[in-house]
């Protein structure tokens, strides 16, 4: 369990990154041949890509809301993404094949993502009371910088 950080933390990360959610929702929970077989592919993935850094996934976390599973990832670029989503070799490209033969537009499991390209210096980030989170988490191997928990504008000490 990560140490928890006493005051308040701002991350500047210094470079251009990418938010991507990606989830999915169980329609029709009684179809369990359909949606547990998405289910299992998003750890799978995820295990793959923290095992080598150089494929760009930064860091990631997963939440779950009633029948929906989300996981938000952070990533270096848009093109490490989608170098990812397409490779012969990892995967992403052989459950997608899977998806489109088995399940596609049956209604039984929704799935989405959304992708944010974010520029440098576009972001705000602050921690109070906590555990690397987040893009702090994300981006480790970057010094965050303790703030005064009095100073609302998050300019660092």
């Amino acid at each position: 369990m990560a140490k928890v950080r006493p005051g308040r933390v701002v991350v500047d990360y210094g470079e251009d990154l990418v938010v991507f959610t990606v989830g999915m929702r169980f329609n029709r929970l009684w179809k369990i041949n359909k949606w547990l077989p998405v289910f299992l592919a998003m750890p799978r993935m995820l295990r793959e890509l923290a095992a080598d850094p150089s494929l760009g996934l930064l860091d990631s976390r997963t939440m779950f809301s009633g029948r929906v599973i989300m996981v938000v990832q952070y990533w270096r670029s848009e093109e490490h993404l989608e170098a990812y989503a397409h490779s012969q070799v990892h995967a992403h490209r052989g459950f997608w094949k899977w998806f489109n033969r088995n399940v596609k537009s049956n209604g039984d499991v929704g799935l989405w993502h959304e992708l944010y390209q974010v520029p440098k210096g576009a972001y705000e980030t602050s921690y109070i009371n906590m555990p690397p989170y987040g893009l702090a988490r994300a981006t480790a191997e970057k010094e965050a910088a303790r703030t005064d928990p009095d100073d609302h504008d998050h300019q660092p000490v």
